[in-house]
């Protein structure tokens, strides 16, 4: 028996006419003779009648516990799945659908933003055998406890790979409203091109660094388990992008890229440590405490200016900015900073591809691009497949351009 899993979300589910192309993709694979699991999203974007973020607009959220927000938020999925069992049931297919318990995806008890321990497939698999199609609610799971989580942003993405995962499945397809992955936001570079393989090291640091067309997380859990990704619209019968391990691309798709891609994002803020004590134990401390509180710092750099001082400067989501001074402020004492500098409107634009560790001067070709056209560099930071640097936020759509025709263009 082979089985597709295949992810529709809310451009997808919305109404009776984006749902009639999500019904052909799946009658296509039934046609073929295989059987479909169906992960789905809540239909449509607020302010659709019953998409999620309409039903949590109708409540006094801060009156609301995180489990309870996760009970409602659960809502939305599960109503797709009935509305999506009924209609192709009516078009005369054998179709089942799962609760949440039978989904089989069991989570901390981390309420909104979930961590998946364990995933069964039991259940999906035993609907399988007496129906052609099982549509299961995305985004959700439950605690030990047996309360409601849900698995915050991309969440739907996510299951779908792990559903994979949990019933072997031999590919997971996800579908959106864009016909793959490009080597840039085509909303931004006009002439970005479609892929039609990527590697899940290179999606992966497109996907953290600001490209939204696949869930990171997900990406992380189809590379750990070998599970093929094959991103493509619900809007268009042509293939999308394959999303395989290196191995596979280099042995059967050779993609003669150096860069596979180049994105951007806009919410990055700079905080600059100057002449801290640099003989005190106070920069561990703050690493310490920043990372107590689930802060991920993007770029850190560290340089002696003599006298027994040192600047330290990182970088990290602008959100963030509010509890990582307050560690500051707590831990003045210990660093004696002489000036603490709060640099916000910071952006950045990362070129990806795995052409970066074997050919020469790719940094020098990043940054002089960006400099010559008056982007000025703050900070960088780079690996085998990603160069980032930090410019300010209102470059970041300039620089892209720039990027992808000295990279990509001609």
């Amino acid at each position: 028996m082979k089985v597709i899993v295949q992810k529709f979300g809310g451009t997808s589910t919305r109404n009776i006419e984006t749902r009639e192309h999500m019904y052909k993709n799946i009658i296509r694979e039934i046609n073929k003779g295989n059987k479909v699991v169906a992960v789905v999203s809540a239909m449509g974007r607020y302010d659709d009648p019953y998409a999620t973020d309409t039903l949590l607009s109708i409540v006094k959220k801060d009156e609301l516990t995180d489990e309870e927000i996760d009970r409602l938020s659960s809502i939305g999925e599960t109503l797709s799945t009935l509305v999506i069992k009924s209609e192709l049931s009516a078009k005369g297919y054998n179709v089942s659908t799962v609760t949440n318990r039978e989904l089989g995806i069991i989570t901390n008890e981390h309420h909104t933003s979930a961590t998946i321990t364990t995933v069964e497939g039991k259940y999906i698999l035993k609907k399988l055998e007496s129906s052609d199609i099982v549509v299961c609610p995305g985004f959700q799971g439950y605690a030990q406890n047996g309360t409601i989580t849900t698995l915050g942003r991309g969440g739907s993405d996510l299951s779908a790979v792990a559903i994979g995962v949990a019933i072997d499945a031999c590919e997971v397809e996800i579908y959106s409203d864009v016909k793959g992955i490009y080597t840039a936001d085509p909303r931004i570079v006009s002439d970005a091109r479609k892929l039609d393989y990527i590697s899940y090291a290179e999606m992966l640091e497109l996907s953290k660094n600001g490209a939204k067309v696949l869930n990171h997380r997900c990406v992380l859990l189809a590379a750990k388990n070998n599970i093929v990704i094959h991103a493509r619209s619900s809007f268009d019968e042509s293939q999308g992008t394959y999303v395989l391990g290196d191995e596979k691309i280099m042995k059967d798709h050779l993609n003669e890229l150096i860069i596979s891609g180049i994105t951007g994002s806009q919410n990055e803020a700079r905080i600059t440590l100057a002449g801290v004590d640099a003989k005190g134990c106070g920069a561990g401390q703050l690493f310490e405490r920043i990372a107590d509180e689930d802060v991920n710092v993007n770029v850190f750099n560290q340089v002696l200016v003599g006298g027994g001082r040192m600047d330290i400067s990182l970088i990290i989501n602008d959100k963030y900015v509010p509890i990582v001074v307050d560690i500051i402020n707590d831990l003045k004492p210990i660093l004696k900073p002489q000036k603490t500098i709060v640099r916000g409107n910071i952006g950045k634009v990362a070129v990806v591809g795995v052409g970066i560790k074997n050919n020469k001067g790719m940094y020098q070709k990043v940054y002089n691009t960006l400099m010559s056209h008056g982007i000025n560099v703050e900070m960088t930071s780079c690996s085998e497949i990603n160069i980032s640097c930090y410019i300010d936020r209102d470059d970041v759509q300039e620089a892209q351009v720039l990027l992808h025709e000295a990279f990509l263009g001609g």
